[in-house]
């Protein structure tokens, strides 16, 4: 769903791209941007092999299987931290960085890192999920003792405003275009939403 969104915010085809973030199955949004011809991909975590077999954890359908391993298959995947990224400065046409500044460790760290990368008339398409006033008081407050077991609440070390996230990224020298995200009412209360720039 968001690799059209970011086809069409693309002046022109980028000659590589970087995920930070994708995951270990390494599918992530490059993987439904096939005119990119270099792409590489960025996770913490080990590849997670396609092999299945019936009874075990991973267990899924052979085609399902066939599907993800053609799709991610052109992808080079690097494990590595965001904070850290094992790529020369200045040589990324775009990076994406989806629903993961709420899971690491530094934030800051890792979007300094990605405009290190990026060459100078390169792109950022990020987005993050964002809290209203209200949501963040709720999370802060109860959520975040109520569950704090929980994998919804272990796996994200911060949570974070859109104004935040502007701040954030703006900081980091990079130049905002909005493309989704908070009205004036939904920023005070409502729920958490996909801030896109």
């Amino acid at each position: 769903l968001k690799a059209p969104q970011l086809r069409s915010s693309l002046g022109r085809v980028p000659e590589r791209s970087l995920e930070v973030g994708i995951g270990p199955f390494g599918v992530g949004i490059s993987a439904f941007l096939p005119e990119i011809p270099f792409r590489l991909a960025l996770d913490p975590l080990p590849p997670v092999s396609f092999e299945s077999s019936p009874g075990s954890e991973l267990h899924s359908s052979s085609e399902l299987r066939a599907y993800m391993q053609r799709v991610s298959c052109p992808i080079r995947y690097i494990q590595g931290c965001g904070e850290e990224i094992p790529v020369s400065s200045g040589t990324i046409d775009l990076v994406i960085c989806c629903n993961v500044l709420d899971h690491v460790s530094d934030p800051d760290a890792v979007l300094r890192e990605i405009d290190r990368v990026l060459k100078s008339d390169g792109l950022l398409y990020f987005d993050v999920d964002t809290f209203s006033l209200c949501g963040l008081v709720k999370w802060y407050a109860w959520t975040k003792r109520a569950h704090k077991e929980e994998i919804l609440v272990t796996t994200h070390p911060y949570r974070m405003r859109e104004r935040d996230t502007v701040r954030r990224l703006r900081s980091s020298g990079f130049h905002l275009r909005k493309l989704g995200g908070h009205s004036f009412a939904s920023n005070l209360l409502g729920h958490a939403r996909d801030s896109t720039f």
